[in-house]
């Protein structure tokens, strides 16, 4: 994803180019600024798997996203992630996930210990079942037509899981803020997936909202859905 910023740089997020390896790419799994021309690019963050969606704080003006993690792990791990991106801030990935939580399969990055390094990782604030995949993440700056108490929510896309036994995802979900700081989840959109697993008709990708209504691609269906609220 890429998005100008107030500062009017532009911010762009790079995912790895696998689960969990040592990628020797050191632009992979990290979020990048630059001018608008794309000069002076710089490390913005790192140890970010894959965050492909990410906005800033409407009240605090703070980046946060949603970092995908990686696979044939298990269906429980490693958690997705929610974060607010700091700069210089390392995330830990390949070898830390969650909440400074090392991969015991991992061999000790280079001059250190995973447990050591785990603590110079920036944790998650929160974690969402393993595999939902977040692809989408909007923070609500108008909510017309919507109700008052939604204005500086966030909305992430979940596109679901692909490789879970239980599927895990396929829905929109709200992230309410109070203070600049995520409390609580909840869903918002959902109908995508039967309720036993088996079938479903979509898959959320993007997210966008302007006046009054919300606009949710589905790229299974290959249509675009409009949420507004109830009269």
């Amino acid at each position: 994803m890429i998005a100008f910023g107030a500062d009017n740089k532009l911010y762009m997020t790079v995912g790895s180019d696998c689960n969990d390896c040592g990628e020797t790419n050191k632009e992979h799994a990290t979020m990048l600024v630059m001018n608008a021309d794309g000069s002076d690019r710089k490390i913005f963050a790192r140890g970010l798997r894959n965050t492909i969606g990410f906005d800033w704080q409407p009240e605090t003006k703070e980046i946060w996203g949603c970092d995908n993690g990686g696979d044939w792990r298990g269906d429980e791990w490693p958690k997705e992630e929610l974060n607010k991106i700091v700069k210089d801030g390392d995330y830990g990935w390949p070898w830390v996930y969650g909440k400074q939580e090392v991969d015991i399969t991992r061999e000790d990055p280079a001059g250190t210990t995973k447990a050591a390094y785990a603590k110079s990782t920036v944790p998650a604030v929160m974690l969402f079942p393993a595999h939902s995949a977040p692809i989408d993440f909007r923070f609500l700056n108008d909510v017309s037509g919507f109700p008052s108490e939604y204005k500086n929510d966030a909305l992430v896309a979940w596109h679901g899981s692909w490789n879970r036994k239980v599927p895990q995802g396929y829905k929109v979900q709200r992230i309410h803020y109070v203070n600049g700081q995520p409390e609580s989840a909840e869903d918002f959109v959902t109908g995508f997936l039967s309720a036993d697993g088996k079938t479903r008709i979509g898959r959320p990708a993007g997210i966008i909202a302007g006046n009054g209504k919300l606009f949710i691609s589905d790229d299974e269906s290959g249509v675009i859905y409009c949420v507004t609220a109830s009269k």
